[in-house]
């Protein structure tokens, strides 16, 4: 029983990024900063770091590695994404929706046509 909770937890988790990204794509564009989307996830970073990295390993998501993390200070260096083996990733993006277009309401949409 615990083990089927805690895939629920993972799989609830995951879903939760993937609204996240939504609503902050509609607004912003892609890809969005991981710092922005944890935030608007509603997630711990233990809890976003691990479902962000499981839609990234299942080819779901990419995420953009940071090319001088270990320059940064501690405070901002914890607002990027660890997969806890020394990699460090800024960005989030579905992979797949490589066009975004500016709808005429003022919010982005993936351009499928592209």
């Amino acid at each position: 029983m615990k083990r089927q909770a805690r895939k629920q937890a993972a799989v609830d988790a995951k879903q939760a990024v993937l609204d996240a990204f939504w609503r902050l794509a509609r607004r912003h564009g892609s890809p969005v900063s991981v710092s922005l989307l944890r935030r608007e996830s509603g997630l711990s970073k233990a809890e976003f770091d691990q479902a962000a990295l499981e839609l990234a390993g299942e080819g779901i998501a990419y995420t953009a590695p940071h090319d001088h993390a270990l320059r940064l200070p501690e405070s901002e260096r914890a607002e990027l994404l660890s997969d806890g083996r020394g990699g460090y990733f800024v960005s989030f993006s579905l992979r797949g929706l490589n066009c975004w277009r500016r709808q005429p309401d003022g919010t982005w949409a993936p351009d499928r046509a592209a």
